[in-house]
């Protein structure tokens, strides 16, 4: 097999298993019940968002992230601090209180942030695809990256456009549940994230 090829089945593995846009899906219902949502932008802006964030770390990540004087350990407790918010509201069922109470200034922000942003293009996709850049330098390399970069975004849209299937499916009360179950879930993600960052900081010192 071409290199080439091994290269872009291997970053599109890992960055579907990082990424997990199934994780997003459950604050994307809870978000869905509020009629005033665009849901076909809302779509189109959360997979442009993590393509648009996953490209720029490909080229500029490491360099951005040294301009700053950020290292990739400080990154990862950073974004694992906003999963853990983000995992206890779900769990405490704060996410459609705050989503109303500041929907009318704030609708549009919902792609960009939580769900693009650290939800889906959080710090663990966005180190990887830093260190996969790193590891395979050169321009052809970094270009090729693009390619799983596109096809996990293609998949985000893909699922977040069908999502009536799967909302009209679990329902109203199916969709709390796993809202609250995937909270949990994303809590422990969180301090993963953050206890394996604080061992890294340990380990260096």
């Amino acid at each position: 097999m071409f290199p080439e090829i091994t290269l872009i089945i291997k970053q599109t593995t890992a960055l579907i298993a990082i990424v997990d846009p199934l994780i997003a899906l459950p604050l994307y219902l809870a978000f869905k019940q509020n009629k005033k949502i665009d849901e076909s932008k809302i779509a189109k802006n959360v997979s442009l968002t993590v393509f648009v964030v996953l490209v720029l770390s490909i080229f500029l990540g490491q360099s951005i992230l040294d301009f700053f004087g950020i290292s990739l350990v400080s990154f990862k407790i950073c974004g694992g601090l906003l999963l853990l918010i983000m995992g206890i509201d779900m769990m405490q069922g704060r996410d459609q209180k705050k989503l109303d109470e500041t929907l009318d200034n704030e609708i549009d922000l919902i792609a960009y942030v939580p769900l693009g942003i650290p939800l889906l293009a959080g710090p663990g996709a966005i180190s990887n695809i830093i260190i996969a850049s790193s590891v395979n330098p050169g321009w052809i390399n970094q270009v090729l990256l693009i390619i799983p970069v596109g096809i996990v975004s293609l998949l985000i849209w893909s699922l977040f456009t069908y999502a009536d299937v799967v909302s009209k499916k679990v329902g109203a009360i199916g969709a709390k549940v796993i809202t609250r179950i995937m909270g949990l879930i994303l809590g422990a993600m969180a301090i993963e994230i953050i206890t394996k960052a604080i061992l890294e900081i340990i380990a260096l010192t």
